[in-house]
């Protein structure tokens, strides 16, 4: 079973123009409400749900929705689970957890994922010339293949959770998600509190 979308009434849509994203003051993000940000480059667009991880401080895992789009320049956007990392408030790096780890913590984490889908972003763009990529960085337990690097091209959106294992917890304050790509390293930073 792959991760599946949860459509509920209060689900949000983004969009690359889309009129209700407020510029944070860092480059290339907007806010989208209250759990919600955009990143928006040349290379690649990034919807980021932090609505979960907010609600759960203290939490072994930190739990982020997110949705990666290739921009509308006609190339590919290549990101590598090795490329993904979260910045904390105390400045520690964390990796993403790696496949092997995130199986071995799935007892622990199942009803945390079902729970956090609520808080992803589920469409970045809601052009008809996109279409879910299918692959994502997590499967649940025999569920396929999972994908250790995404190339995804201007007409696909791929989705899912990102799970990271938070030593002494999940705090608040100000955080930063970093993704290498080819050209740039994204950066979206985020406030817990």
């Amino acid at each position: 079973m792959r991760f599946k979308t949860v459509f509920l009434p209060f689900f949000v849509v983004f969009t690359g123009a889309c009129s209700t994203a407020v510029p944070t003051g860092d480059p290339g993000v907007s806010a989208v409400g209250e759990h919600f940000l955009l990143y928006e480059s040349p290379e690649i667009e990034i919807a980021l749900g932090i609505g979960y991880a907010a609600g759960h401080l203290g939490e072994k895992y930190l739990l982020l929705g997110a949705t990666f789009a290739g921009n509308n320049n006609g190339g590919m956007a290549r990101v590598e689970r090795a490329g993904i990392s979260v910045q904390t408030p105390d400045r520690q790096t964390i990796p993403l957890m790696s496949q092997a780890d995130f199986l071995e913590a799935y007892g622990k984490l199942n009803a945390a994922v079902r729970r956090a889908e609520v808080y992803s972003p589920t469409v970045l763009d809601s052009r008809p010339t996109r279409r879910p990529c299918g692959d994502w960085l997590f499967r649940v337990p025999s569920d396929g293949l999972t994908r250790d690097v995404l190339t995804i091209s201007s007409v696909e959106v791929c989705d899912g959770i990102l799970f990271f294992l938070v030593p002494g917890g999940v705090q608040s304050g100000r955080w930063m998600l970093e993704i290498k790509l080819e050209d740039t390293v994204a950066q979206i930073p985020f406030v817990l509190d």
